[in-house]
């Protein structure tokens, strides 16, 4: 059924011999790998891209809720009219596009029941002695006044400003962004948690935690495969800081992939007052925009996407109230992660505007990735890409007004950058920066003495594990938690592959006229942890596994449990990692079962 491989394009066994390791302490739960962002790995699938650039001149633009003409525009062309339309939410996946308001010349049109609108203009070139005619349209975004209450004694809590991208690790933001590295540590006097590992497979792994303090398992089923239910925003956190006077804001791109849309069925209603989602459905048309060539595909009219939202978020958090914002930026990182150096410049312009214009002073600002890349050349091929996908990017910049009043939180948060950190954490984080550390999920992992969220600004012990914080084996990066070979004679080395094949097969087996079998063509390589690296005994050994899968070899890594008392072999969709691109491999579920993509083979 299977065979081994010597095949340098796979990935070689994760017990790496070029990686620095410890000597374990019984007072240090995680030491982490030592993985150079500048090793002779790295540097060889390291790749240049050409920046991003995006041509012709925007008619209109906002400034908060109020938008016109261009003065240049103005300068150059007489008799001009547009017509706006707001792009009015309805739910995650719809919208409807309202009246059209004509203005002409410099009238402002003024965002009310959307913060964002397509629109049209017509004027004359002023040198064109009123023959040349010239029209443009477009697709434009503010951010319209919103009126909240702030309960009393609460008016002067801090602002919270969380700053994603997509597929963003430790390393390779230090590799491809130096510029903003430098002013982020240098400048800003960001802390960079060296510890922080991610919990799970993807972006909704790490934002579910992020934005909930919940694990996906912990909302009502809302997967597209099972219910048409939608998540509850109420359970997130901009629900928490609304409730407390905040105004809210949740911008992300790449809306057909939506972190909440894609595997689910998104939200029941807007999570918060600002919400860009049907602004880019209708901009992209539904993501047709991403598959018609490069040209304009990173550009929204004359500016860049990701440009676009760093725009729109400093313009939210000028607003004179208390503000939470979560910004995610994908389209720069997620399919070819090199890109996101076009962004170096414009994030070192953006966040020097946050410290020259003050809004540091009262502002937590966190800057993160959700997980390195996933499906890259180096994840596929090294030992260092798979550490790199689980050790996420994660910097935390404490304002100056939380350093007054909590002289210690600056030292707590040193010395927590040496220790595990989660996702999970960065919710508990930010509500205890809000004054609402109360509202912080309480959940504790069987057998741990600890929460699973904590702050990062209180002390976190160093003997925190993989366990304690909830990240399962598959994921864990701790280089104290030993793994030995396998060797293909070892009993456990079939039966491995077998319940493997078995779990992928059962998995799509409702699909079988849409989807063929797999088998194993080769094992790649087999660990098995050391038990005595463990925190804990228990009735399991760990094993994890590297094989190729025919049709169209495509990569797994799996962690397999090994209930030693009755000898099965347990297999979890949540401990499988697809290491090679499916690409249109799983086009014919067209969107249905998206739980499925990583393991379907469209026959049909």
């Amino acid at each position: 059924m299977y065979k081994e491989l010597s095949d340098d394009m796979l990935t070689t066994n994760p017990i790496h011999p070029n990686t620095r390791t410890h000597v374990s302490s019984p007072d240090v739960g995680c030491i982490f790998p030592d993985v150079d962002p500048f090793s002779p790995v790295a540097m060889k699938y390291n790749r240049d891209m050409p920046k991003v650039t995006c041509k012709g001149k925007d008619w209109v633009e906002c400034n908060m809720s109020e938008c016109y003409v261009k003065k240049e525009i103005l300068d150059t062309k007489r008799d001009i009219t547009c017509v706006y339309k707001d792009i009015i939410y309805i739910d995650d996946d719809n919208y409807k596009i309202g009246d059209g308001v004509k203005l002409s010349g410099d009238e402002k049109y003024i965002l009310n029941q959307s913060d964002y609108f397509k629109v049209s203009c017509f004027g004359y070139d002023k040198k064109g002695f009123g023959l040349l005619s010239h029209r443009w349209q477009g697709y434009i975004a503010g951010v319209r006044q919103v009126n909240r209450s702030v309960p009393a004694s609460r008016e002067n809590s801090l602002n919270v400003l969380i700053l994603g991208f997509d597929s963003t690790s430790r390393n390779g933001f230090v590799r491809k962004m130096p510029k903003s590295y430098r002013v982020l540590v240098d400048e800003l006097g960001a802390v960079i948690m060296n510890g922080y590992n991610i919990v799970g497979d993807g972006t909704p792994d790490a934002l579910f935690p992020a934005l909930s303090g919940r694990h996906e398992w912990q909302h009502a089923s809302a997967r597209r495969v099972h219910t048409r239910a939608k998540l509850d925003p109420d359970l997130f956190i901009f629900k928490e800081a609304a409730d407390d006077g905040y105004q809210t804001a949740y911008y992300e791109d790449m809306p057909w992939i939506g972190s909440f849309q894609y595997r689910y069925n998104g939200f029941s209603k807007r999570p918060a007052d600002h919400y860009l989602r049907p602004f880019l459905m209708e901009e992209a048309k539904a993501g047709t925009k991403w598959w018609t060539g490069t040209r304009k595909r990173y550009c929204i009219g004359a500016k860049p996407q990701y440009k676009v939202l760093l725009d729109l978020t400093k313009q939210f958090i000028s607003i004179k109230s208390k503000t939470f914002c979560f910004t995610f930026i994908a389209d720069i990182s997620h399919d070819q992660f090199d890109l996101i150096s076009t962004a170096d410049d414009d994030l070192v312009d953006f966040m020097r505007h946050l410290k020259d214009s003050h809004v540091l002073n009262n502002t937590l600002f966190i800057l993160m990735g959700d997980h390195g890349p996933r499906f890259s050349e180096m994840r596929r091929n090294t030992y260092q890409g798979k550490m790199e996908e689980r050790m996420a990017f994660m910097a935390v910049t404490l304002p100056r007004d939380l350093q007054l009043e909590r002289p210690r939180a600056a030292a707590h948060l040193r010395a927590n950058s040496q220790v595990l950190t989660t996702p999970f954490d960065v919710h508990t984080t930010a509500l205890d920066a809000m004054g609402l550390r109360l509202r912080a999920s309480n959940f504790t992992v069987a057998g741990s003495r600890m929460l699973r969220g904590l702050s990062m600004l209180e002390p976190i012990a160093s003997s925190r594990t993989c366990e304690d914080a909830g990240v399962l084996p598959h994921w864990c990066v701790c280089a104290n938690v030993r793994w030995r070979d396998v060797g293909a004679t070892d009993a456990a080395y079939k039966a491995l592959a077998a319940a493997l094949t078995e779990f992928i097969n059962n998995a799509t087996a409702s699909k079988r006229e849409l989807c063929a079998a797999r088998e194993i063509v080769s094992v790649r390589w087999v660990v098995r942890r050391d038990r005595s690296g463990a925190a804990r005994r228990d009735s399991h050994a760990y094993y994890q596994m590297m094989v190729v899968m025919s049709p169209k070899r495509a990569a797994f890594e799996a962690t397999i449990r090994h209930n030693v008392l009755t000898d099965q072999y347990i297999v979890s969709d949540r401990d499988i990692s697809r290491i090679s691109a499916y690409g249109k491999e799983p086009a014919c579920l067209n969107g249905t079962s998206p739980h499925l993509d990583k393991f379907c083979y469209c026959i049909k």
